[in-house]
């Protein structure tokens, strides 16, 4: 068992990294993180899904969907306390239905959280129920809070009780792509995932999983569809908290962006105007539609609000730099490399890859400022004491 327990797998963020080149409209896009979901089935023919209540593994009573709905109510409004309170006793009289599981699962280690607990008990409590009662769910929901081999494990005799259970081949599929030390991991998880949603065609989670794998794989116009298509299906959806659908309308509008429909993508995000949820990486979205539309001065304005709502990001700042480096004006050269020396500074506490590939691009822009200043000696400072 782990000193810690890891947070109960989600839907992974993705970076897509600039292209080498002169940073101009075009490829401004490329500097933001986006968040999406999954899949394998890269067929321009996907079949058209339909979100149903009778899910393998989390076949909903009405009285259990009545108590999720009320449950998800408290939870946006972020009466965490609450909402725990009505999917407890809902969960336990349901101990097979996975949708609540996991919906108990993340509200318990995110009250945890807030109230400055030891996640560790929650590990413990899944894994002696898993012990005592090996059913696959019990199985699945202690495998979700760990990694690598443990969770292999217990997800391989799970799939021994029940090789047809598409939750363990979703989370299956989770945990591979965990395991960035494996060289396979990816057809593993691919292949999981189809299973998964060829035993359920309509499983929310594995879904949304599926746009990430093809955004992941760089095929962002199948993405957007599968993310369109989940988006579409899961509105009003109580099993998807709105946090999440705010979230997941970002990653479509900068696939948009992507796919050159700067306007409609700066359309769908002024829709979340006064929302504080993913606020900072709202606005660095629409800084570069707008900054793709050629509104330098728009989206110069809108990258600097990004960064007052997340001074920590090192994106806001990228985007800027990138718009004085553009626009030429005054002294746009001097604010250029500021900021992209902030980038190094910044970059250099960071401690991961995307944080370093934007510092190396950062390095590059200073030195070729250097050179063309026709200065000998280049002193970059790297942000890194000796």
């Amino acid at each position: 068992m782990k000193a810690s327990s890891p947070k109960p797998a989600s839907v992974p963020r993705v970076t897509f990294l600039q292209a080498e080149g002169d940073p101009v409209r075009g490829v401004a896009w490329a500097v933001l993180v986006m968040m999406v979901g999954l899949c394998v089935a890269c067929s321009s023919n996907r079949p058209r899904w339909t979100a149903t209540w009778e899910s393998p593994g989390a076949d909903f009573e009405p009285a259990e969907e009545l108590a999720l709905r009320a449950a998800r109510t408290y939870y946006d409004e972020g009466k965490l306390g609450a909402a725990l309170d009505l999917l407890r006793p809902a969960a336990r009289n349901a101990e097979d239905n996975l949708e609540l599981g996991f919906w108990l699962q993340d509200l318990e280690w995110e009250w945890a959280e807030q109230l400055g607990q030891e996640t560790e008990s929650l590990l413990t409590g899944y894994t002696e129920r898993a012990q005592s009662n090996p059913t696959p769910a019990n199985l699945i929901l202690a495998a979700r809070l760990m990694e690598g081999a443990e969770a292999l494990a217990l997800l391989d005799s799970a799939l021994e009780l029940d090789r047809n259970h598409a939750w363990v081949h979703y989370t299956r599929a989770h945990v591979l792509l965990g395991e960035r030390q494996r060289g396979n991991r990816w057809p593993d998880a691919r292949a999981e995932l189809t299973r998964a949603l060829e035993l359920d065609p309509s499983h929310l989670r594995a879904r949304h999983l599926e746009a990430w794998i093809l955004a992941q794989e760089g095929d962002v116009a199948q993405a957007s569809i599968a993310l369109e298509r989940w988006l579409e299906q899961t509105r009003g959806d109580p099993r998807v908290a709105h946090a999440e659908r705010l979230e997941a309308e970002v990653d479509l509008a900068l696939m948009w962006v992507r796919q050159g429909l700067v306007e409609e993508a700066e359309v769908l995000l002024l829709t979340h105007a006064g929302q504080e949820v993913g606020r900072a990486r709202r606005l660095a979205v629409l800084a570069v539609a707008q900054h793709e539309q050629g509104r330098i001065e728009d989206s110069l304005d809108t990258a600097r609000r990004a960064e007052l709502a997340d001074p920590a990001a090192l994106l806001p700042i990228v985007q800027q730099a990138l718009l004085y480096g553009q626009r030429m004006r005054g002294d746009d050269v001097d604010q250029a490399k500021r900021r992209w020396q902030e980038v190094v500074d910044a970059a250099a506490h960071q401690g991961n890859l995307a944080g370093l590939l934007q510092s190396v691009r950062a390095r590059v822009y200073l030195e070729k400022s250097v050179e063309e200043a026709g200065q000998d000696d280049l002193e970059i400072d790297d942000g890194v004491e000796n």
